[in-house]
């Protein structure tokens, strides 16, 4: 084989196997994990206040436990005071892929979410998801968007 000809062969192999691995790479960006936390909070104890979770991936996700808190910046850690949380006797909850589970917190389940009540705090949500360590998103005042931690 020429000299030239293996060349050749040698530059169509790593251009294939580089397209192809951005190929891979675009898959595992497209399908990774992904959870949007929102809200729709109300003055009223008749209509309440919701948390909504969105799943945004093509896979369902299983919630085994969710805690809502306040929580202020302490000396060397955040300090998390609880909202609240599931009953003793909740299931898990499946959220189906592309859809939203909504968290109605109405009457005595409803909370404070003014200034008064914050006192310089914000609202998180964390969130125990089967199969990955718990974590914790901001839900109120949301951070400007160059802020936000993605998932």
């Amino acid at each position: 084989m020429p000299a030239d000809t293996a060349l050749y062969l040698a530059c169509w192999g790593a251009f294939l196997s580089t397209l192809l691995g951005l190929v891979k790479l675009g898959e595992v960006w497209r399908d990774r994990f992904r959870l949007d936390v929102s809200y729709n909070l109300t003055g009223s104890d008749v209509f309440g206040s919701d948390i909504l979770l969105r799943n945004l991936t093509s896979r369902p996700v299983i919630l085994t436990y969710w805690e809502l808190m306040y929580g202020a910046r302490g000396w060397r850690k955040r300090n998390y005071e609880s909202i609240a949380i599931p009953g003793h006797d909740a299931d898990d909850t499946r959220i189906d892929p592309h859809s939203t589970l909504k968290l109605s917190f109405v009457g005595d389940q409803n909370f404070e979410w003014g200034h008064k009540a914050l006192r310089g705090r914000a609202i998180y949500i964390r969130l125990h998801v089967a199969g990955r360590r718990s974590f914790v998103r901001r839900v109120y005042p949301e951070l400007a968007p160059w802020l936000r931690q993605r998932l």
